[in-house]
């Protein structure tokens, strides 16, 4: 069922209260092609789609209770797909990864305490820290001429040495594309438990790499329960159900959870609704057959994009996509900053993401590239781009 034809079939998400399509011809005022926020231009699995049909059908939409069905259908396919062996007094359901980084600032830090960020990253972290009146520790993360990224460990620990708590990290890498390795990680979390600094990793593009294995959660390496980790995650990313609000935090560390837990009652934090618990226990449960192929279709789509890249920008540099969907385009060879390829692109009819939505310094210069959508958009991104650093 699910093959190229499939994922190729535009869909029209007009008028449908579409972030990705509606909020930016709202802004702009005309259609662009949206290569931007992170959400796919694919239809989801039709067991997901059958699911929320046959739910819907029930005309009573009452409080929502988290069912055992539901969690064991997660726990099940972390374990199928990642070899992560947990039970459920090791989660607790929340709308989405965000609210997680939130209540974890909020849970585990005081005003002022820092916050160790590898720019360049996604945005909301630097505002999960800000706007609970935390510091920002940078680190930045190395790069080579290739493009690709590594940890600077020595940054890391001289944060923790100035007195950070915390440390976000993203596992997989939005904007850059790293599929940290097990040395990588063993190495990081070492480090932060010798200094106690607690660990936050953002898991939501675990599923989108490109080699079997080459995720590695963090909690398979911190396997005590009193490790200071905490994982986040959701299928939202991986099947396309932002929009229905379930995500999940995970931990070996009871008091930890507890502790989360707490923070969100305090606000009035609840998991989502009856339908994000059911398109999430339908996509655990029988999704596996629609990742595979979407994953190989969008391999695809990111090799068009660097060919169409290396024949029309040549001094452009596409950094190697190792896991997630988003490509990372380094422009500064063109002499212009971000502000100045947004407003080109603008005028080319294609809208990015800005280099400095994951960091003013570590982002100037470069944009991101949304690869989840059909072929056709790839390429028609790849000379909209060009035009828009060549003919203006």
């Amino acid at each position: 069922m699910y093959n190229d034809a499939w994922f190729d079939e535009p869909i029209d998400r007009r008028g449908t209260a579409c972030e990705k399509w509606d909020e930016l011809m709202g802004r702009e005022g005309r259609e662009l092609n949206p290569m931007w926020v992170a959400d796919m231009d694919f239809r989801c699995p039709k067991e997901v789609t059958d699911a929320l049909a046959a739910r819907a059908a029930h005309p009573v939409y009452g409080y929502t209770a988290e069912t055992a069905a539901a969690v064991c259908a997660m726990l099940d396919f972390m374990e199928r797909h990642h070899g992560l062996r947990l039970n459920e007094a090791n989660q607790t359901m929340l709308p989405c990864v965000v609210t997680g980084l939130r209540a974890a600032v909020l849970a585990f830090t005081q005003p002022g305490d820092r916050v160790i960020v590898q720019p360049p990253v996604y945005g909301p972290f630097y505002a999960s820290v800000r706007d609970n009146g935390r510091e920002v520790a940078e680190c930045p993360l190395l790069r080579d001429e290739q493009g690709r990224y590594t940890m600077d460990l020595a940054a890391v620990e001289d944060a923790c040495r100035a007195g950070a708590r915390m440390m976000f990290l993203c596992n997989p890498h939005n904007p850059v594309g790293r599929a940290w390795t097990e040395g990588e990680l063993k190495a990081l979390t070492g480090l932060l438990e010798s200094y106690g600094v607690l660990l936050v990793s953002d898991e939501i593009h675990e599923d989108f790499v490109f080699e079997r294995g080459a995720f590695v959660p963090v909690l398979r390496l911190a396997q005590g329960e009193n490790a200071r980790v905490l994982s986040l995650t959701s299928a939202s990313k991986t099947f396309n159900l932002a929009g229905l609000q379930q995500a999940v935090a995970f931990s070996r560390n009871a008091a930890l959870l507890d502790k989360l837990k707490a923070a969100m009652h305090a606000v009035g934090v609840v998991q989502g609704n009856i339908f994000g618990m059911t398109a999430t226990e339908a996509a655990f449960a029988h999704g596996d057959e629609w990742l595979d192929a979407m994953l190989a279709y969008i391999r695809r789509g990111e090799q068009i994009f660097r060919a169409e890249l290396t024949a029309r920008l040549p001094k452009a540099v596409l950094s190697p996509l190792e896991a997630t969907y988003l490509g990372w385009i380094d422009l500064r060879a063109y002499g212009f900053g971000t502000a100045e390829l947004m407003k080109r692109c603008r005028a080319s009819g294609v809208e990015f993401t800005p280099g400095t939505f994951f960091g003013e310094k570590a982002g100037d210069g470069f944009l991101r590239i949304n690869l989840a959508c059909p072929h056709e958009r790839v390429r028609l991104a790849a000379r909209q781009l060009e035009s828009a650093v060549k003919e203006q």
